[in-house]
């Protein structure tokens, strides 16, 4: 999925696959509720949230759809122009929801300032170097808390997907980058290391059913 020369009907059905995954495996609710808990310890009139890799905006139009009470402000950010213009017509007609073709280290750091920075199933595709510099970056951004929604690496995990992905993933190419997604996931060593390495005392880190984890690393006090 990572490659740019991809025929885009067979792109278009994998991102369908990863959303369909998200939805029954709970990765979009697991997101919300992590999102919901930070609102409620931190009451304010408006939110601004940014999500990183945001690939067709399906996080950040689940959100706005399960948080009416809210007033959100919601931007996808991702690389891929592409993914930008697909987001962009999906979500049209959507009040408070934007993209933007951006890299995050190239844009001015005031420009992606916001309150909660999300990342789901996006920093599994990077080396250890990369993670941190992205950990610092998000955190730099954040005025509230990151929240990042990733796999658990497990042979159990591993298995199940290979057996039981044919039964609702359309294309071999989903399949195929689906059991490589698992096998670069994370364990909870990981996240303790990235923490340590960054001095970070006051993060979260909560494990789903579905074999996900959310880490939840607060911003506010360091920045007050």
């Amino acid at each position: 999925m990572d490659d740019p020369s991809m025929d885009p009907h067979i792109l278009d059905t994998a991102v369908a696959d990863i959303n369909l995954c998200n939805t029954y495996l709970g990765g979009y609710q697991f997101t919300k509720k992590a999102v919901l808990d930070i609102i409620k310890q931190n009451p304010q009139k408006r939110y601004r949230i940014i999500d990183v890799g945001c690939s067709d905006g399906a996080m950040l139009r689940y959100l706005k759809k399960e948080l009416p009470q809210y007033e959100l402000d919601l931007l996808g950010v991702d690389l891929s122009r592409r993914s930008i213009e697909k987001a962009t017509e999906r979500s049209r007609g959507i009040e408070g929801v934007r993209f933007r073709e951006s890299d995050i280290f190239k844009t001015p750091l005031k420009e992606l300032e916001c309150d909660i920075v999300l990342v789901t199933l996006t920093l599994h595709h990077f080396g250890e170097d990369v993670i941190l510099d992205f950990l610092k970056r998000f955190r730099q951004m954040a005025g509230l808390a990151v929240i990042i929604n990733d796999l658990h690496r497990h042979p159990v995990a591993y298995g199940f997907f290979k057996f039981l992905s044919p039964i609702f993933i359309r294309n071999e190419i989903s399949i195929h980058d689906g059991l490589i997604s698992v096998a670069s996931g994370f364990r909870r060593a990981d996240f303790e290391r990235y923490a340590a390495a960054l001095e970070i005392d006051d993060d979260r880190l909560i494990w789903k059913w579905s074999f996900r984890y959310i880490w939840i690393i607060p911003t506010h006090e360091r920045k007050n």
